[in-house]
């Protein structure tokens, strides 16, 4: 699995080298699609955090506690990536614009 994984980061990094400047102009397709990805991502992630935060503050017992506190740092991790995911797109290909980023 793990080699599985440095591989797709390799090839990944060679398509970046050997990308050409990138502009995906905001109002294309992708970039609306992405935009309502960023949107229910942030809700879901909302919703999650504060069932989270509730049964971490209303539970004694230990392993739900924990559940609660991997949940919100699931939710945290899963809203960095969706929200950093344009920035790490335009520096891995090299791009100058990648929807409005």
């Amino acid at each position: 699995m793990k080699r599985v994984f440095l591989t797709a980061a390799g090839l990944l990094g060679l398509v970046g080298l050997v990308a050409a400047d990138l502009v995906i102009p905001v109002d294309q397709p992708i970039c609306k699609l992405y935009g309502l990805i960023q949107l229910f991502a942030t809700v879901g992630g909302i919703l999650a955090a504060a069932y989270a935060g509730f049964i971490l503050a209303t539970s004694h017992d230990l392993m739900e506690r924990n559940n609660a506190k991997l949940l919100i740092s699931g939710v945290v991790i899963g809203l960095i990536i969706v929200w950093l995911s344009p920035l790490v797109v335009k520096n891995l290909v090299g791009a100058t614009d990648v929807c409005g980023w």
